[in-house]
């Protein structure tokens, strides 16, 4: 039974445990359908990707139609509708991603609801316009939502009502953003969320992995790299062939999850916060963490924003300006506990929770039932006939209903992965893998030459026999030392640790891992090590390195500790026959029908040469880089710019340990001291060595390897001087530097509570112009900024702007007013200063 509770004067239903046997409270989601995509299909083949068109019938037209409003589940969409996986499996993820369970309670293990959104700071992240558009037509405000329109059976007048009290409820509950630290490498400024670069997030969301999930920006021009014979397969192949190759799967296109629109939702605010740490607000793990710094979430932020916000009337609301009455809050809260919210929603606040019809006992023809047909729904989730049919079956069937939970290991890896999407990337057991038409989207860096190999994610078929289960854990953890791969642009996205623990265990059962030791596969082995080391030279080297030491241009993954991740007998096999354990691999075999190609090595024996090519890897960190390495190592590490400008954090005579060295391919260089900060030398020709910074343990401080070195400036460069004289004047701090397209630094310092941002740049006639803008105080701070014009007494200061210091450095400025007429002349030093006015840009120009 229901009973009522009056919402700004209007009657709503207060709804009871046991109201709705088919009660279910999700989460979101959503894409569009190819469903029938064998019937009626017309492939036109184009070149590069070979576009595929599928014309359906008018049947499947119109069930496409419906399911653009249906909720959206990746492996449902992408595996359930294609009978790539079996109907229990479809099913167990429809009852989980839809929260089913949530409401409808069940004992079984493998039927964990996602659950929904921490609501705790719901407030302070969302605009209350978009939570109200969202109460009242969730399916039509966010396409593919798994979040049901839980206020369906009520009429326009009662619905408003409530959801005008669930507004004023979400919108009380306020916390503030995290405070996010600052480090070395990464620098923050204040309200870092509002100065993202459009331009960087467009490429880092293209690159980092959004777009395995996401649809990739139309704006976006790929440089398509070279297809793979399978993808070129698939160009000639109708859809009768593909079906009988057993190639449909790979041809198919992957369809993505759909963004929300994002300001209408969101302040740039709370998407950064929300970009850089997801599992905060989702701690379901569907949507991963890709490990962005603070700037890089601003910047994804910022793109995003700015490829939906010209259609976005409220993206100037501010969530915290919302205000409500202490009853209507307190109605609210009273609606979200008895429409069964919280037993999806956390909001920090004790409201009870009440249950449905235990999932064992439900039955589909009940009156309450929310698989009924649509007119007839308390609770609508906008199902499509697919389903809804899946769903009706699993219940009629038994299939969920029983006692009985996922036991074989091998099935609960594939539900985790399915569950997390896993597949978006990564293949195994020929199911998923990068979709055909996202393939160009995963890049490698301009040294790596290794085909989809060095740019796809790896698979995962075997995975639990080839690693080591504690190597497993790391992986599945994000820990940073499993970062193998450098030359691929993806990153490999970190889940919530309750997510992946029991993935680890799973796989090695799955896989049926061997427990054997090495000693088991090579016996003793130890004194190998120095042969393995020369057999390294052969061929390993050309493609590995070795503990972070390789030859130039290897961009290979680092073979240095191979024996703490690779299980012993794995490596065996593999070393002596590569393409058995890795399709398509790239990695030839050095021993070609088990034949050794190094007879003068431990006398050809190949059980003993791949035994001591474990054994100097279990110990390479010890015995150092492989000869050919170690000499490469002691030759020159010349930087040489060359297209653009080279930038080296290091150790500097003259400069000090917090140096920045910045090379021109002009033949013009200059470093900064981010300590003081300023610009503190200059020189031309040849620009640095940096093999000591690189491979040197203490890092001896370098010089450059130029000529014409100039001291710019021995001292801190900017300073504020307060009104009152009695106050000691403070100095910057280095908050940063920013690249632009040309990878030209802009660096940043905060100092009285102004930013300046200092650009300095190498020109055609050889001399390097500085640009210096001061930002605009908020605050203003009363006193004065001020900029050294140089460290040394100036032979010279006219009306031209233009002053030599004693070490023969000619100094021009330009700002727009004479500099003569704004000299601080400091009588117990040399020191000349110049004032700056605030939004001021001042041009300095360095010859010598």
């Amino acid at each position: 039974m229901s009973s009522r509770v009056s919402v700004a004067g209007s009657t709503v239903p207060m709804i009871q445990a046991n109201d709705r046997s088919m009660y279910i409270l999700p989460f979101h989601r959503r894409c569009k359908v190819l469903n029938g995509i064998l019937n009626g299909m017309l492939i036109g083949c184009l070149t590069g990707w070979g576009l595929v068109f599928a014309i359906a019938s008018t049947s499947v037209a119109k069930e496409r139609v419906a399911a653009e409003r249906s909720p959206f589940i990746s492996a449902v969409e992408r595996f359930g509708r294609h009978d790539e996986i079996d109907s229990a499996a479809t099913a167990r993820l429809l009852v989980t991603e839809l929260n089913c369970v949530a409401c409808h309670r069940s004992q079984r293990s493998d039927l964990t609801p996602k659950l929904g959104p921490d609501l705790t700071a719901a407030g302070t992240r969302l605009r209350a316009s978009w939570i109200k558009d969202f109460l009242h037509s969730p399916h039509e405000t966010k396409s593919g939502t798994t979040m049901p329109d839980v206020l369906n059976e009520l009429d326009e007048s009662e619905k408003a009502a409530a959801i005008e009290a669930i507004v004023a409820f979400l919108a009380s509950r306020q916390q503030p953003f995290r405070e996010l630290k600052a480090g070395g490498a990464n620098p923050l400024e204040d309200e870092f969320w509002d100065k993202g670069d459009p331009d960087r997030g467009g490429d880092l969301y293209h690159q980092v992995g959004c777009v395995a999930c996401h649809e990739p920006g139309a704006e976006v021009e790929v440089e398509s790299s070279q297809s793979s014979a399978i993808d070129r397969l698939l160009d000639e192949l109708n859809p009768e062939e593909l079906e009988d190759m057993g190639l449909a799967s790979a041809a198919r296109r992957v369809d993505s999850v759909p963004h929300a629109d994002l300001p209408a939702k969101y302040t740039r605010q709370s998407l950064t916060h929300f970009l850089h740490d997801p599992e905060h607000v989702r701690p379901a793990g569907r949507m991963p963490s890709l490990k962005l710094t603070p700037n890089e979430a601003a910047d994804i932020a910022e793109y995003l924003m700015q490829q939906q916000e010209a259609s976005t009337s409220n993206s100037d609301e501010n969530p915290s300006d919302f205000a409500s009455s202490k009853q209507l809050i307190e109605q609210g809260k009273q609606l979200f506990g008895s429409l069964r919210c919280a037993n999806c929603h956390e909001t920090g606040l004790s409201i009870k929770q009440s249950f449905a019809t235990e999932w064992g006992q439900l039955n589909i023809d009940s009156a309450d039932s929310c698989l009924r047909d649509e007119s007839h729904r308390s609770v609508d989730f906008r199902l499509d006939e697919f389903q809804t049919e899946t769903l009706v079956h699993s219940i009629q069937s038994g299939v969920l209903t029983g006692a009985a939970s996922i036991r074989e290991a091998s099935e609960l890896v594939q539900q985790s992965l399915l569950t997390l999407n896993c597949y978006a990337c990564h293949e195994r057991e020929q199911l998923g893998g990068v979709g055909r038409y996202r393939k160009p989207h995963f890049e490698a860096n301009s040294l790596a030459d290794l085909g989809d190999e060095g740019r796809l994610p790896p698979g995962l078929s075997g995975v639990g026999a080839k690693l080591t289960k504690d190597w497993l854990q790391k992986v599945l953890a994000g820990h940073p030392a499993t970062r193998l791969r450098p030359h691929m642009t993806i990153r490999m996205p970190t889940f919530p640790k309750s997510m992946v623990e029991p993935l680890a265990q799973a796989f090695e059962v799955a896989d049926d891992a061997s427990k054997q030791t090495d000693s088991d596969i090579f016996g003793e082995h130890n004194a190998l090590a120095e042969d393995g080391k020369q057999l390294t030279q052969i061929g390993c080297i050309q493609c590995h390195a070795f503990d972070g030491n390789a030859l130039l241009g290897v961009v290979g993954i680092d073979l240095g500790g191979v024996p703490n991740r690779i299980r012993p007998d794995w490596f065996r096999t593999f070393v002596l026959d590569p393409g058995a354990l890795k399709r398509g691999t790239r990695m030839p075999s050095f021993f070609p029908d088990g034949v050794s190609q190094s007879p003068h090595i431990l006398d050809g024996n190949t059980g003993q040469q791949v035994a001591a090519l474990w054994s100097y890897l279990k110990q390479s960190d010890r015995l150092g880089a492989p000869p050919k390495i170690a000499e490469a190592l002691a030759a020159s590490y010349e930087l040489k710019p060359a297209d653009q400008p080279l930038i080296l954090r290091t150790f500097m005579n003259g400069v000090g340990n917090h140096a920045i060295a910045v090379g021109f391919p002009e033949g013009v260089h200059f470093a900064i001291d981010a300590k003081t900060p300023r610009l503190a030398l200059a020189w031309k020709e040849d620009f640095v060595d940096a093999r000591s910074t690189w491979f040197e343990r203490f890092t001896p401080p370098i010089d450059p390897l130029g000529m014409d070195a100039v001291v710019v400036s021995p001292g801190a460069e900017f300073r504020f001087q307060p009104s009152d004289h009695s106050q000691k004047p403070s100095y910057p701090t280095f908050i940063g530097y920013q690249l632009d397209s040309n990878r030209v630094p802009t660096f940043r310092y905060r100092v009285g509570g102004t930013i300046v941002t200092d650009r300095v740049e190498a020109t055609r006639d050889r001399v390097l112009r500085r640009t210096i803008r001061i930002a605009k105080d908020d605050e203003p701070i009363d006193g004065r900024l001020e900029f050294r014009l140089t460290g040394a007494s100036p032979n010279g200061l006219d009306g031209s702007n233009r002053i030599t210091s004693a070490s023969g450095l000619n100094v021009t400025f330009s700002d727009g007013e004479a500099v003569e007429d704004r000299v601080d002349r400091d009588p117990n030093a040399d020191d000349v200063w110049v004032s700056l006015s605030k939004n001021q840009t001042m041009e300095v120009v360095y010859q010598w």
